[in-house]
């Protein structure tokens, strides 16, 4: 039989910067495939947006290696079935891929893997996909290992592959995965040719407004780099990004290149800990909310009472995508004024977004959930949002246009229309407010905040910051206050961090 190592394609879907392929082919021909995972794609995070999304990236990248000699391989079904199955055609010898930094079914299938891998003594050898790393991780000097990762330099493309003879594979239909309807009409095409149009885009014509309209809901649509359903699916490295960045000196792109040192931050608690997916920081806090299926699918629908919470997750809903602050203002309305576990509502979000990235996402769910213990907590008002970020009214009439006709004064709070035109107001198609804004904000406080007086509390939470917190700023000694400790990050950067770049 013919020696070959295995390329496993995962979300690094490209064939320039990537690590795994230049290792690959220094000592034997490759085959390179991608596994579609029935499992995978069965979980609730996934979706038919994320699949149209990542099909296209393999149309892509299937060219791009015909181009150089031969085409990626595409089989359906689990990882170690298939690859007993090309073990039986040839003698493989290593396995080349990243290091996947996904969810706990790919944490736990990449154990298996291993484990079969040793079992047929064949040699896995993994490469970085992010500054994200393995093993013991001493805090204290992560951003030096980050910096010098990054600043390696980029890795072409190789000029050929000698190809293998073997059927190449279908891309299954889209029937095969029984995906509810989705639309979505406004989300990006995938593939990295297109990834590149946006990255030139962005840094030629849109870096210098970045700072500016970040922000906005309707502006940041085309201000911001919109580069992370490229990056997450991996049709853009991140270094490329980096490096793009580096070739500018000014405001904007320094602050791009913090937020992908925070992107990498973030992945890094969720690798350290892949049980975050679903298990609290801080075990206090644990079971609090309740579930509420009523109120999770007017949420998700866009049917609130709040226009511009509900011109948010409309806008999500058709594009796929949508500005940081937006994403925290939603997921806290729901954990907050709705009280419904993060694990729920999380779950609803990571399907609606094609940038889809656990470990940020999973992350910053529980942060703007307040189950973290070292972050602070915040309650976004979507009425103080809407006023503050589309104080005209635009982007609300854009997307809730049941109301797009109530003059300003009006649009952010239409209920008020009931002092002045009643009829109007209760003839209405827009729904009215499903919970007490003020009330349920109070009583959420309340609770999180007697949480935080419980015996012990404090002193988890000095774990959890030890294990997972930022190193910007040290911790305090205590003092007269024993059970407290400083770990607030200054000027609450990591609340600024774009889960979309």
């Amino acid at each position: 039989m013919k020696d070959i190592n295995i390329l496993w394609f995962k979300r690094d879907l490209r064939v320039k910067d990537n690590e795994a392929l230049i290792e690959s082919l220094k000592d034997r021909d490759i085959l390179p495939i991608y596994i579609v995972e029935k499992e995978l794609w069965r979980q609730k995070t996934y979706s038919d947006r994320q699949w149209q999304f990542c099909k296209e990236s393999l149309i892509d990248l299937r060219n791009s290696l015909e181009n150089i000699g031969q085409p990626l391989i595409i089989r359906t079904g689990k990882v170690i079935e298939i690859f007993d199955e090309i073990s039986n055609k040839f003698n493989i010898k290593g396995i080349y891929s990243h290091q996947e930094t996904g969810d706990y079914f790919t944490y736990k299938r990449d154990k298996e893997v291993r484990k079969w891998a040793s079992m047929k003594k064949i040699i896995w050898k993994e490469y970085l996909q992010f500054s994200v790393f393995r093993g013991n991780l001493d805090r204290n000097n992560w951003s030096k290992k980050w910096k010098k990762n990054m600043e390696k330099k980029l890795l072409l493309e190789p000029s050929n592959i000698n190809p293998i003879e073997i059927d190449t594979g279908a891309i299954p239909s889209d029937d095969f995965f029984n995906f509810k309807d989705d639309l979505c009409e406004g989300r990006l095409k995938g593939g990295r040719e297109n990834g590149l149009k946006r990255m030139e885009y962005f840094f030629s014509k849109k870096l210098n407004s970045y700072s500016k309209d970040i922000s906005s809901p309707e502006k940041s649509f085309d201000s911001c780099s919109r580069l992370s359903p490229y990056l997450s699916w991996g049709c853009i490295s991140l270094k490329e990004i980096f490096y793009k960045a580096n070739l500018i000196k000014n405001t904007n792109s320094k602050m791009l290149k913090s937020r992908l040192t925070w992107h990498c931050h973030f992945i890094q608690k969720l690798e350290s800990e892949p049980e975050l997916e679903f298990k609290e920081f801080h075990p206090y806090f644990q079971k609090i909310r309740k579930k509420d299926n009523d109120l999770l699918q007017l949420w998700s629908e866009g049917k609130t009472g709040f226009p511009f919470l509900d011109a948010c997750m409309r806008s999500l809903n058709f594009n796929g995508w949508l500005n940081f602050r937006m994403r925290a203002m939603l997921m806290s309305f729901a954990s907050y004024n709705l009280w419904i576990p993060w694990q729920d509502s999380g779950s609803v979000l990571a399907s609606k977004f094609i940038d889809y990235e656990p470990g940020i996402h999973w992350n910053q769910c529980q942060m703007q959930s307040g189950t973290t213990s070292i972050n602070t907590n915040r309650i976004y008002n979507p009425i103080k949002q809407g006023k503050d970020h589309d104080p005209k009214g635009n982007f609300i009439r854009k997307w809730v246009p049941e109301i797009k006709h109530y003059p300003d004064n009006f649009i952010h709070e239409p209920w008020l229309m009931e002092n002045f035109n009643s009829s109007e107001y209760s003839n209405s198609e827009y729904a009215k407010p499903i919970i007490d804004l003020s009330k349920t904000t109070k009583i959420a406080r309340k609770k999180i905040q007697e949480i935080t007086q419980i015996d012990g509390y404090w002193d988890i939470s000095k774990e959890v910051y030890l294990k997972h917190g930022s190193r910007r700023t040290s911790l305090i000694k205590k003092k007269n206050h024993p059970k407290k400790i400083n770990i607030k990050p200054k000027g609450d950067l990591q609340y600024e961090l774009n889960l979309e770049l």
